[in-house]
C-alpha cells in the first residue's frame, strides 16, 4: 500500500518513472490467460420449456403452463388429438409473434395468423388476454 501512495503521489507531480510499479504490487494477476475461462459449453444456458403433451411445442418465455388441464388422444393411422393451456402477462400479439417466429424452424408452415401445419397435423393457438393475465390454447389435430 506504501508504494501505491507513493505512486499517486509521483502521478501528480509528474515524476512516476523514479519507482518502477509491479503487477504484483498492485495485485494484478499477471497470470490470467484466456484458457482460464470455463468452455462456453460449460455454462449454463437457458432452455426453452416444451408443453408436455405436444411436446415439439416450445412455451414462450413468461407463460406458465395450466397444471392437469392436458388432454391427448392418439388414434392410430390418424394421428394425435391434443390441447394443453399457458398462461402468463405477456401481450397477446408477442404471443402470435413469437410462434410465427419459433415454429417455422420446427418444421412447421404457417396456415394463418393462427394455425400451422406440419405434415399430417394442424397446430392451432389461441390467446385472449383478460385484465393483465394472457391465456393461450393450443390444440392439434390431424389434419383434413
Amino acid at each position: 500500500m506504501k508504494r501505491f501512495v507513493i505512486a499517486s503521489a509521483l502521478v501528480t507531480t509528474g515524476l512516476l518513472a523514479a519507482i518502477p510499479l509491479h503487477a504484483s504490487d498492485l495485485n494484478i494477476n499477471t497470470q490470467s490467460t484466456l484458457l482460464d475461462e470455463k468452455p462456453a459449453q460449460d455454462l449454463p444456458v437457458n432452455q426453452p420449456e416444451f408443453a408436455k403433451v405436444i411436446d415439439d411445442l416450445p412455451l414462450m418465455p413468461g407463460l406458465e403452463l395450466v397444471p392437469d388441464n392436458d388432454v391427448l388422444f392418439v388414434v392410430p393411422r390418424s394421428g394425435r388429438i391434443a390441447y394443453t393451456e399457458a398462461r402468463g402477462m405477456v401481450d397477446v400479439d408477442e404471443v402470435y409473434k413469437f410462434y410465427r417466429r419459433s415454429l417455422p424452424q420446427l418444421g412447421w408452415k404457417v396456415v394463418d395468423a393462427r394455425s400451422f401445419q406440419r405434415e399430417k397435423d394442424v397446430l392451432r393457438i389461441d390467446a385472449h388476454a383478460e385484465d393483465k393475465v394472457t391465456t393461450v390454447r393450443f390444440s392439434v389435430k390431424p389434419a383434413e
